[in-house]
């Protein structure tokens, strides 16, 4: 037996004298009445729908690089869509609730993808995220992450048709150690996605250098703020991987502060939920910006924590996940097979937060919710308010006023909260430029020498904007307030999804899915949900001016005028 796959398994609890008899991980003892065997089948049933597709698009040309790989939607075989191949097909495998339990079928298959794994690995233990990042150890070690389950749990199977897959996996980990030790990163999520990486791998091949390397990366510490948000604040997409990897360390090194740090983020993100099972991702910092998300990323570790601690309310989140979006959490049927926790059936849950007024002052947003009405109040953000009501979304509130350029963009500089008052505030003043201090010319006229912050400026023109926000019972009433210059044109932009109907609204002649809220009410029906918002005021049609952000997807309807600009809007 090979002495790094006794030691991992002598570290799992697991008798190497007791390989050959093996079970899976006592998944068949186990009955309905736990909801167990309930989750799993339901989720198998959805990952063998995969699999045939996935079998077709396998690379079937001996001697090619990619032989054995997998293609994606663009016909690029590459290796992030070769390691989801073997997850699913795996999972498969690996469940008695698949069609294809321990199916000879997918025995090859599993072989030939690791092994174009191995083809297409560098001498130096990365691979290529071939959309942008060549050489990569951090998305080297999202494959790893994504894989060490899979290895877990098919090693218990102790199959003969597996031992080549086993075999080769074990080498794709074993170099990818190699990466780890010395790679870098880019963004700070990849500092924990390495750290897990090297968890697991010291997991299956002990080696204090993986430990020394996470200590490294650990001892800048951890990007939480005292909200529970992480740096990036990618509530969809980085803040749950973050979370993932953060347990991950914690539970196999045997880190409990790390697990705390991954609790307060879950505490956290229960005040982020949104009706329907989405998250709140316009205060991200990264890719989901302003993007529909929705807590599915999080099934794992709100499952992992509400069975060890007992948490009834989350729970209720996996609950949700689990009724509204089970397509979108089959990929996670390896992780709940290899943690003998997920055994365990769910406590009983109790609801999730819906009624509330929070303020995360250090991440710069207010949360409201009234039931199926959510309110996001979002500081230095150009889109500093949206409301939903159930289905019907308005995705954001935007402002700005045509004042030399994209300076005129509203991005809150200031917050306060006066009683039930949220007041965001900006004023920013620009002018001319006067010739170049003389002292300084070069005399060959290259502008670039003589940059403009060296310049004197005159006549300086001010513009202040004050958003004052009252919410009562899901309705609220928003005054705006632009002064300083005069005269200056102002429009006030609301962004519906798209799939609604507006009625009440006029038009835009000059461009697509865009209208003007002249006076009264408008209304934005979505099935049986509905948002009033009014009443309109338009002093002139310029809804998309010079120097304001792109309108967004959907349906867009603004109000205009001039400064001095005052109005109120309510919206129910």
């Amino acid at each position: 037996m090979n002495k790094h796959r006794r030691n991992f398994i002598k570290q799992s609890g697991i008798a190497a004298t007791a390989l050959a008899t093996v079970p899976t991980i006592a998944w068949s003892q186990l009955s309905d009445e736990n909801g167990s065997e309930q989750i799993l089948k339901k989720l198998s049933k959805i990952n063998d729908a995969y699999i045939e597709d996935l079998l077709a698009r396998q690379v079937n040309n001996p001697g090619d690089r990619w032989e054995g790989g997998v293609i994606d939607q663009y016909n690029l075989p590459n290796a992030n869509t070769t390691c989801w191949f073997i997850v699913r097909v795996a999972s498969a495998y690996a469940t008695k609730f698949s069609d294809y339990h321990l199916s000879a079928k997918l025995e090859r298959p599993l072989e030939r993808a690791v092994n174009c794994m191995l083809n297409v690995q560098h001498k130096d233990g990365t691979i290529d995220l071939h959309t942008t990042n060549f050489h990569s150890t951090p998305d080297t070690a999202f494959l790893v992450n994504y894989l060490s389950p899979v290895y877990v749990v098919l090693m218990r199977l102790n199959r003969p048709g597996l031992q080549g897959f086993i075999s080769k996996l074990e080498s794709f980990f074993s170099n990818a150690g190699k990466c780890f030790l010395v790679g870098g990163i880019h963004t700070a999520n990849h500092r924990w996605v390495v750290c897990a990486a090297l968890a697991r791998v010291n997991s299956f091949f002990p080696n204090q250098e993986y430990v020394a390397r996470i200590d490294e990366w650990l001892s800048e510490g951890v990007d939480m703020d005292p909200d529970g948000q992480y740096t990036e604040q990618s509530v969809s997409i980085y803040s749950p991987t973050c979370d993932d990897m953060f347990l991950t360390i914690g539970r196999l090194l045997n880190r409990p502060g790390l697990l705390d740090v991954v609790r307060k983020n879950l505490e956290m993100t229960l005040y982020y939920i949104q009706p329907g099972g989405e998250v709140l991702t316009d205060a991200s910092g990264r890719q989901d910006n302003a993007q529909i998300g929705y807590l599915n990323r999080y099934y794992y570790t709100y499952k992992y924590f509400a069975i060890k601690d007992g948490n009834a309310v989350f729970a209720a989140v996996c609950d949700l996940i689990e009724e509204q979006m089970p397509e979108k959490i089959s990929r996670f049927i390896s992780f709940l097979l290899e943690d003998p926790i997920f055994e365990k059936s769910l406590p009983a849950s109790a609801g999730i937060p819906d009624n509330y007024f929070k303020r995360f002052s250090h991440s710069g947003v207010f949360r409201i919710r009234r039931g199926t009405t959510d309110i996001s109040v979002i500081e230095q953000n150009p889109t500093f308010l949206s409301f939903m009501k159930g289905n019907a979304v308005m995705q954001s509130m935007r402002l700005a006023a045509a004042f030399f350029g994209s300076r005129g963009q509203f991005i809150a500089e200031k917050c306060e909260v006066v009683g039930e008052k949220i007041i965001l505030s900006r004023t920013h003043t620009h002018g001319y430029y006067q010739p170049f201090p003389a002292d300084k010319r070069v005399g060959d006229g290259d502008w670039d020498k003589m940059p403009r912050s060296e310049r004197p400026t005159s006549e300086l023109q001010t513009i202040n904007y004050q958003i004052s926000i009252i919410e009562s019972n899901g309705k609220l009433s928003i005054d705006i307030s632009i002064d300083g210059t005069d005269h200056v044109p102002v429009s006030l932009e609301m962004s519906f999804r798209k799939g609604g109907e507006l009625s009440g609204v006029t038009p835009d002649k000059h461009n697509e899915d865009s209208y003007f809220l002249e006076s009264g009410n408008g209304e934005y029906k979505h099935g049986n949900n509905m948002i009033k918002f009014g009443p309109g005021v338009t002093t002139h049609k310029w809804a998309q001016m010079r120097g304001m952000l792109p309108k967004q997807e959907g349906l867009s309807v603004y109000l205009t005028g001039y400064t001095p600009f005052k109005h109120t809007i309510e919206l129910s």
